[in-house]
């Protein structure tokens, strides 16, 4: 099975299941940008949105992708808000983004199923 299958199937229960290091850091990436207000925001790997609804008070536009679509849909569900757009995206691969700015991008609990890093740090985007 396949990250990406193993992902769409853990959606179900995901934010069900009892997971310490998934709680740490929603409340560790709350209290970081808790006083940030941004006119854009890149979310990549955003799961089931457990950040999402934060990054959607401080920024007026956000932008969350995720490689699971079992995972967008339920951050989907979570998050009628007009300023989040959900896009299905592998990280490790070029990013469906036009060239322009994004004042911030956030990227928790993903990096460790990378194998290319450095093609994720220099990867241009913008929405």
């Amino acid at each position: 099975m396949s990250i990406q299958d193993a992902y769409n199937r853990w959606s179900a229960t995901y934010d069900l299941d009892r997971n310490l290091t998934r709680d740490l850091d929603e409340a560790v990436t709350r209290q970081t940008l808790a006083n940030l207000r941004c006119q854009s925001i890149l979310e990549l790997a955003g799961g089931t949105g457990k950040n999402t609804g934060l990054l959607a008070e401080l920024g007026q536009r956000v932008y969350a992708l995720d490689f699971s679509e079992g995972m967008l849909n339920k951050a989907k569900a979570k998050l009628p808000s007009g300023n989040v757009i959900f896009g299905v995206a592998d990280i490790s691969a070029p990013w469906p983004c036009k060239n322009q700015s994004i004042d911030l991008i956030v990227c928790n609990l993903v990096l460790e199923h990378i194998a290319d890093l450095p093609f994720v740090f220099a990867e241009r985007f913008g929405l």
